[in-house]
């Protein structure tokens, strides 16, 4: 199946490609001929949207949204020359320059992107049922089409340069257009995608550690671009925006990415690339902020690479970058955050396990009156036998020296548990501080325990002494009667004897003289006490 999507793709592609070089190519070389020119006719785009099988048939792709925007326009002093739009002239587009259809396809990569960018506005339409759109009427200039809707999950259509008229060999200049966008359906692709996470930190300038901050409400640009200098943006949603709110970090995601390299930039407000690593002074006499890319959420040495990434229906379909930007200072609407990491130990009689029930821990603070609140965002479920990061926030503006918290075992609302009614014993609960020479990170281990065993009764051991009394245990089979040496008629065999040790040498007559002589004198003071009530 992949061999044969890889071979309809390269069909559609190659007739696309052609189709567009006779096009354009064409026009552009004779674009001094204006023999059968005539200024301010206007003309129609008949664009057909499909695409060729491996045996050479052409399927027609109906309900397809693409957009047409205007991108140039036409001047005439003996010669037609094509001319980008004023609002393109920042991307440096010279049409006239264009030789090959390669390099016609990144011009319309590039002004897919742009015309976002300016804020252009273009008209939409859907393919028929067999794969026809028509725009009629349209007057004489450049025009770019792209797909309405890049993530469509079904079909990718690649963005395309035309003109309004275009010379074509043999005939002239030609006011009917015909165009044929290069066209991929996705049956039995697998599904790509390439995220991009953005956080920000702060470099303490005296001990250089990095602090992970929070932003109240702070909006971050990437873009996704075809080369590494950044700049031929990927498709019109070349852009993202990530925007944290209360939070220190954010993911943007392009879907149904084609097979190919790309490469990640954050941008600036104007949405241009940013050089990476360079220090940019974001608000005059305060500071720095600069940013790189990693291709794990752990820190490691840059290769120059890390803002790459790869995607081949045949090898990886996705990729994940982090953007992360380094602070200098403070800036307002920030704060530094702490980390506290919490393993939980859960022990049934004593060996560690997994159990049904779940359980809470919340970082609580002390307030001026003594009293302890829960910290907004800190209720967390904790893992059994594993760990868990817990995230805290300093006030704004703010860079203590260090902070204490409380955490406690909690219900799934919050509350801490009582620990005269919880089923489990607690160890481990308590204060925690964070240290600004530590960047403001620290642990805690929990455990909870409990026993479902009962508790074994003690086995006394009796030590035999000499001279105990014999006593005798029958055995199987033999009818003799403890103490009687008769052995039964019928057995005609011995009496079987077991002496057992009572652990006692005291002859038992003594014992029973004693408890005699008890009871007399016990009754005797009875009768005593009961005369002297009678006087």
């Amino acid at each position: 199946m992949e061999k044969r999507t890889k071979r309809k793709n390269f069909l559609s592609s190659f007739l696309a490609i052609l189709v567009m070089a006779v096009m354009l190519i064409g026009s552009m070389a004779q674009a001094v001929f204006a023999d059968d020119y005539v200024a301010g006719k206007t003309g129609n785009i008949n664009l057909t949207i499909q695409e060729t099988g491996e045996d050479g048939t052409v399927k027609p792709i109906p309900n397809v949204n693409l957009t047409l925007y205007k991108v140039g326009s036409v001047t005439f002093d003996r010669n037609v020359h094509f001319v980008v739009d004023s609002a393109l002239q920042f991307t440096g587009i010279d049409f006239e320059n264009l030789k090959t259809a390669d390099e016609w396809y990144k011009t319309a990569d590039t002004l897919s992107a742009a015309v976002k960018k300016a804020g252009l506005s273009g008209s939409e339409m859907q393919s028929d049922a067999n794969g026809k759109i028509v725009y009629s009427n349209m007057a004489e200039g450049v025009y770019l089409i792209v797909q309405s809707n890049p993530d469509d999950p079904n079909v990718s259509v690649s963005p395309m340069v035309l003109t309004v008229p275009f010379v074509e060999e043999g005939t002239g200049w030609t006011y009917d257009v015909q165009a044929y966008p290069k066209a991929v359906t996705r049956d039995g692709e697998k599904e790509t995608k390439i995220q991009v996470t953005k956080r920000v930190y702060y470099v303490d300038q005296d001990t250089f550690d990095i602090i992970e901050m929070q932003a109240n409400d702070a909006t971050y640009k990437v873009g996704l671009f075809l080369d590494e200098q950044g700049t031929i943006p990927f498709r019109s949603d070349y852009m993202k925006e990530i925007h944290l709110v209360n939070a220190s970090r954010g993911t943007a995601e392009w879907a149904n990415v084609p097979d190919g390299t790309y490469y990640i930039f954050e941008l600036d407000e104007n949405g241009d690339p940013m050089a990476i690593n360079d220090p940019i002074e974001v608000e005059a006499g305060k500071g720095t902020v600069y940013y790189d890319l990693k291709k794990d959420v752990n820190d490691y040495e840059d290769d120059g690479t890390n803002n790459r990434a790869e995607i081949s229906q045949s090898g990886s379909t996705e990729s994940a970058s982090y953007v992360n930007n380094y602070y200098s200072y403070i800036p307002d609407g920030f704060s530094l955050k702490g980390k506290i990491t919490v393993k939980k130990n859960v022990l049934v009689d004593g060996q560690q396990t997994t159990v049904p029930d779940d359980f809470y821990v919340g970082v609580f603070q002390t307030d001026e009156d003594g009293t302890l609140t829960l910290l907004d965002g800190t209720l967390t479920k904790l893992e059994q036998n594993g760990t868990v990061d817990i995230e805290v926030s300093f006030p704004e503006n703010t860079e203590p020296e260090s902070v204490t918290y409380t955490l406690y075992e909690t219900d799934a609302e919050g509350n801490p548990v009582d620990h005269d009614f919880f089923e489990y014993e607690v160890e481990g609960e308590g204060d925690v501080v964070l240290n600004k020479s530590e960047s403001y990170e620290n642990s805690m281990e929990i455990t909870n325990s409990k026993n479902t065993e009962p508790t074994a009764t003690p086995t006394v051991t009796v030590t035999p002494q000499p001279n105990d009394q014999p006593t005798v245990t029958p055995s199987n089979g033999n009818n003799t009667t403890p103490g009687n040496n008769t052995p039964n008629s019928s057995d005609g065999g011995t009496t079987g004897r077991t002496s057992v040790r009572t652990g006692d040498d005291t002859p038992i007559g003594i014992w029973v003289g004693l408890l005699a002589a008890a009871i007399v004198v016990g009754g005797a003071a009875g009768f005593a006490v009961k005369r002297k009530k009678k006087k």
